[in-house]
């Protein structure tokens, strides 16, 4: 029944007038996925491709991921960027093998893009389903040899007290190993002596006086700056943050109720950060400065406010 599913599912994909069918959404902007062959045998080669069509107007924030790797082995990529009429057309093109034999399904690749002037939108690509069979066509392999006589247990004591040797020694050894990693294990790595807060702040001051931008390398001082925001999140928020794309990092602060200032705050500097860092967005002077200085703002703003401090009464009173 699984099969019969899986192949009719594969079948209105090759039968569908696009082959594979692109996701499309309301704004101008589409994705597809697609292999050039549905089945093949073991060791055989593959070729999948993802594209991303769209106007000049979207800039796309997502990189396209590799398949995964426990299944096909990524022999060969190429990039594809070109402009055909009005729309560009970026993306990416594998050429993979595989050693597995099964039927499997290729997961979505799930694209960020933003519109000017509108927040940041996803749309995903179609599924796609792939069956490896064996080169002998799944059937069965004879393999007929004639039964061997039975060989008689011979006792060698020098060979046995070897290897009784060999397992003490092993033995001893895993047992000072054991007694060592439980000491430094007691004694664990000293806390550090700054606070989540600090921290960040230090980290954003080392950067901020760092010549990254004056080496033109954009992309790099950003990809630091969101990190340092995202591991802040993780410590003050208890958040995945440095796991999460800036949509999902968005979406798990709502919970937590945080200001609106300071949630616009951190909306506005991860944003840039992946406009500088997936399209090659350079912001001007002063806009660098801006994004900054609201990092600093975020850090503070979302310190915990100081424990209030114990007054003591005098006696008598």
């Amino acid at each position: 029944m699984r099969r019969a599913l899986f192949l009719a599912l594969l079948l209105i994909g090759l039968i569908s007038p696009r082959g594979f069918a692109a996701d499309k959404t309301a704004d101008d902007i589409r994705v597809k996925a697609e292999i050039d062959r549905a089945f093949l045998t073991v060791g055989d080669r593959l070729t999948y491709t993802v594209t991303v069509e769209h106007s000049p107007d979207i800039q796309v924030l997502s990189s396209i991921p590799p398949p995964a790797s426990d299944i096909l082995e990524i022999k060969k990529t190429e990039d594809i960027s070109r402009k055909e009429k009005k729309k560009i057309i970026s993306g990416k093109k594998f050429t993979l093998t595989t050693y597995r034999l099964g039927e499997f399904i290729l997961d979505p690749v799930t694209i960020q893009y933003r519109k000017e002037g509108q927040p940041i939108k996803s749309v995903q690509t179609n599924k796609l389903y792939l069956t490896v069979k064996s080169i002998a066509g799944g059937k069965p392999q004879e393999d007929i040899r004639d039964i061997k006589s039975v060989v008689p247990l011979v006792f060698h004591p020098g060979k046995w007290l070897v290897i009784l040797m060999v397992l003490a020694v092993l033995a001893a050894g895993y047992g000072i190993y054991r007694r060592f990693f439980r000491n430094r294990k007691a004694a664990g790595p000293p806390p550090s002596p700054l606070t989540p807060e600090q921290e960040a702040l230090l980290r954003l001051t080392e950067l901020f006086e760092s010549d990254l931008l004056k080496k033109g390398m954009t992309k790099q001082y950003y990809l630091k700056l969101s990190e340092i925001l995202r591991v802040f999140f993780e410590k003050r928020y208890r958040i995945l943050a440095v796991e999460l794309t800036t949509f999902e990092t968005l979406r798990a602060l709502r919970p937590i109720h945080i200001d609106p200032a300071l949630y616009q705050k951190i909306q506005y500097v991860l944003e840039s950060a992946d406009l500088a860092k997936f399209a090659k967005w350079v912001p001007p002077a002063a806009e660098v400065l801006q994004i900054n200085k609201k990092a600093e703002e975020i850090v503070r703003e979302a310190a915990p406010p100081p424990a209030p401090v114990a007054t003591e009464v005098p006696r008598g009173v």
